[in-house]
């Protein structure tokens, strides 16, 4: 598969599966690379993708497709002078098969001349230009920025007096990630940052009655393309609760744990010398990021991946590797931490995510029997969703009272039952 862009000429398409693709292709803009993202994904991207793949595959397989296909369709399209961005990893996942998978139908479709570039796990996902190394790092740096900042709307919005002005002043915040990615210094991320917690700290909120912690865990494109999720976080809000969001940097940390873990297995030490390296700057880059948002940011930070692992190593094969592994190793770490239910999302028939769905009770009995919900999606209009969330929040409200205040010194169940009388 040929890979090899030219900047001068070539543009490089990036699926919008999160605002984390914005980022990115400031970033790819920064270092010279010709770079846009596709507009959101919608139901034409469905549409298309339902019709053009053979069925088997898992629902970001079906939009992602859709999504290029819709763009190749537009008037004025330049196949020879267009790259489509698509990651790809190893394992049984289907998600190493989508590039194969996508060249196909783009060839069958009369766009064989359109190129694909798909940087993998093997080896971190390296980039490519006159200088990947450069691009790799400020990749990373845009991509912790937007994590970051999700978090900051996440723990802000639930509680905003002002409807819709948390939501407001994240636009404001993302735009400005953007420019600063696109101008490649590290320091205008942090400025960018810094930026961001003054606006916040600005938003009227009212905490008063804290809101059950939820925590949205499963497969990355779900858990974070909300056309996709129906929206699971918002859903959440109106319903009572506040949500800590997994993150794609934890995923980008996990592959370089698994590297170093491989590698080590194999005896190739190089390679583990590799993702040492590389998982050590993302660790101090992540640091430094974080540092201006701390007056903001409530939550503890998690805990690193290696030790996330050692809670898991006790019920599960961590070395098995995929997003499965890494959805059920940060839920038992953010469980430490107030939680009062978790929701697993996962493309239908995922076989990482219903490998999660099948550890959940065991997992569970190590956190007090925390209220779990598993959702798939396959694509059509989940009309029962919302009806699981009110019961699922309903249990996680009795959880938040019945654990979670009592294990942080609160008011115990027969006063919350009395509402204080005597």
């Amino acid at each position: 598969m040929n890979t090899s862009t030219n900047p001068d000429l070539d543009t490089v398409f990036l699926p919008y599966m999160a605002d984390h693709a914005r980022a990115l292709a400031g970033a790819m803009r920064g270092m010279g690379i010709r770079a846009e993202v596709l507009p959101p994904t919608d139901q034409e991207s469905m549409s298309i993708g339902l019709d053009l793949c053979r069925g088997r595959e898992c629902l970001p397989c079906f939009l992602c497709t859709g999504d290029m296909l819709r763009k190749c369709r537009e008037p004025g399209f330049d196949p020879d002078r267009t790259v489509f961005f698509m990651p790809t990893g190893p394992g049984p996942c289907r998600f190493g098969q989508y590039s194969v998978l996508q060249k196909s139908i783009l060839a069958d479709e009369g766009f064989g001349d359109v190129r694909l570039v798909s940087p993998g796990t093997d080896d971190s996902y390296a980039l490519f230009g006159d200088d990947p190394i450069t691009l790799r790092k400020r990749a990373w740096q845009s991509i912790a920025s937007v994590d970051l900042l999700a978090k900051v709307l996440h723990e802000h919005r639930p509680y905003e007096l002002v409807p819709g002005q948390a939501d407001e002043t994240y636009a404001a915040c993302l735009d400005r990630i953007e420019a600063a990615a696109e101008a490649g210094c590290e320091e205008h991320l942090v400025e960018a940052l810094a930026w961001t917690a003054d606006a916040f700290s600005a938003l009227p909120i009212d905490r008063s009655e804290p809101r059950p912690l939820i925590a949205v865990m499963g497969e990355i494109y779900l858990m974070l393309n909300e056309p996709s999720n129906a929206h699971v976080v918002r859903t959440i809000e109106s319903v009572g609760g506040e949500v800590v969001l997994g993150t794609f940097m934890d995923w980008l940390h996990f592959v370089d744990w698994r590297r170093k873990e491989l590698s080590l297995r194999f005896g190739n030490y190089v390679e583990f010398f590799k993702g040492f390296l590389s998982d050590t700057y993302q660790t101090r880059s992540e640091k430094r990021l974080t540092k201006p948002l701390a007056r903001v940011l409530r939550h503890p930070p998690e805990e690193s991946i290696s030790k996330a692992m050692k809670r898991l190593d006790q019920h599960y094969e961590t070395v098995l590797g995929t997003e499965g592994v890494l959805t059920m190793a940060r839920s038992l770490d953010l469980a430490q931490h107030g939680l009062s239910g978790i929701v697993n999302v996962l493309p239908f028939s995922c076989m990482p995510g219903t490998v999660v769905a099948t550890m959940a009770p065991r997992l569970r009995e190590q956190m007090d029997n925390i209220p779990w919900l598993d959702i798939a999606y396959d694509g059509q209009e989940e009309t029962n969703v919302m009806t699981r969330l009110e019961a699922f929040m309903h249990q996680a409200l009795q959880f938040h009272r019945r654990v979670v205040l009592n294990r942080a010194g609160g008011p115990d169940e027969a006063t919350l039952k009395t509402g204080g009388a005597k």
